[in-house]
């Protein structure tokens, strides 16, 4: 069978979606069928298919694209710029996975709404069509509108045009498809709070490869760690919507509490400036240091003691499946799809959303007990091998898929 996986975003950078789209396709490709990967190159800002000579040159349109829509009745939209860019952009890249090709495949997997609502106005055939909802774009929008806007609400956004307009993508996506994937609970009720119903809805929870993942972890990571410190340590996107911010506050007032401990901080994003210099401020110039991207997680979270996931929103981060994977006791925010992976007291431990000093509280916590580290690291490690392989994880999608073929 040949199969598309698609995302409207960007297809180079580093993210769940990548991992989660790479490991789908091997494993398809392991049991016999051919797997493309469509996305946008931000370097380039192109549309291509991985391994395949061909591009669409977004540019190339937009200019062109933008007058249309400053030129139709449209006045909510063209006073909304963040909104004009996301519509104008869709369109390039909808002309670009047109002049590409979609209809030769058996089977399309969009990986956003947008991807999917755009394969769907290009399709010439009957081909069947799922959706993957990796997180929620509307509440992405809105926390990316926090970080400029800190005291916005929820309701305040989404009763604007750009909150209006990523709503209705999300709707449209996911009414595009023949069927919804989704990996959580939290993001099957959103997308039935949005009007769709629970019939077109599929779970199939994330996966990890064990063996892969083993193969790294016993490699040594070069880095050693402080001798008499413990290491805290986070991994992922430096932006707003990961809630490092919320971190960096949190260490701070642990760092007024006690010394015995270093936080890593492995990563790249918009806001290393700004979290930098906020590290600065309070102080943890000798406890938090910022590694940049490295290319073997497993083999760092080998040398954790606690791992930390601030997220503002998260579906079911795969940073925290692989440092739950490694035996590390994990602490999570309380929001969104964390607690369908954290059984507070037995595989880790919550802490209020946006809370520093509920995160620091338990950090300190966890600090007091070595005993409760390594209770909480191997509950969780085994939860993960039990519910979060990658064959689990291909299975529930491969009856999906068998659902529509």
């Amino acid at each position: 069978m040949k199969i598309l996986l698609v995302t409207y975003w960007w297809l180079t950078s580093v993210g769940g979606i990548r991992t989660y789209m790479n490991q789908l396709a091997e494993r398809l490709r392991t049991h016999g069928h051919e797997v493309d990967l469509m996305g946008t190159d931000l370097a380039t800002n192109t549309v291509y298919v991985a391994g395949q000579e061909r591009r669409f040159a977004k540019d190339t349109v937009l200019p062109l694209i933008r007058r249309n829509l400053a030129g139709a009745p449209l006045p909510a939209l063209q006073a909304c710029p963040q909104a004009m860019a996301i519509e104008s952009d869709r369109y390039a890249f909808e002309m670009g996975a047109a002049v590409l090709g979609v209809n030769q495949y058996d089977l399309i997997h969009a990986q956003d709404p947008i991807a999917a609502l755009c394969i769907r106005r290009i399709l010439r055939r009957n081909i069947p069509l799922i959706v993957s909802f990796h997180g929620s774009l509307a509440r992405e929008g809105y926390y990316d509108s926090r970080s400029v806007h800190p005291n916005l609400t929820w309701a305040e956004f989404r009763s604007g045009t750009y909150g209006k307009h990523y709503s209705s993508l999300e709707y449209l996506g996911a009414e595009a498809a023949d069927l919804v994937l989704v990996s959580s609970g939290w993001i099957k009720g959103i997308i039935m709070e949005s009007g769709i119903p629970e019939h077109k809805i599929r779970q199939v929870p994330y996966g990890v490869d064990v063996q892969a993942f083993l193969s790294q972890f016993a490699v040594e990571f070069p880095k050693p760690k402080p001798p008499g410190k413990r290491l805290i340590m986070y991994t992922g996107r430096l932006e707003y919507v990961k809630g490092v911010h919320i971190l960096i506050e949190a260490l701070g007032q642990l760092r007024q509490a006690r010394s015995d401990w270093i936080c890593w901080i492995i990563g790249d994003g918009t806001l290393l400036p700004q979290l930098q210099h906020r590290s600065m401020e309070l102080g943890l110039n000798q406890n938090v240091e910022f590694l940049g991207r490295i290319d073997n997680i497993p083999s760092a979270l080998k040398k954790a003691d606690i791992y930390v996931q601030p997220s503002l929103q998260d579906t079911q981060p795969f940073s925290l499946t692989e440092a739950q994977l490694a035996g590390v006791a994990c602490i999570a925010a309380n929001a969104t799809g964390m607690p369908e992976m954290i059984q507070e007291g037995v595989t880790g431990r919550l802490f209020a959303p946006e809370n520093p000093e509920s995160l620091a509280d338990g950090l300190n916590r966890l600090l007091n007990s070595s005993h409760e580290r390594r209770h909480l690291g191997l509950k969780a490690k085994r939860w993960v091998a039990a519910h979060r392989t990658l064959d689990q994880m291909y299975q529930g999608t491969w009856k999906v898929y068998q659902e529509l073929i």
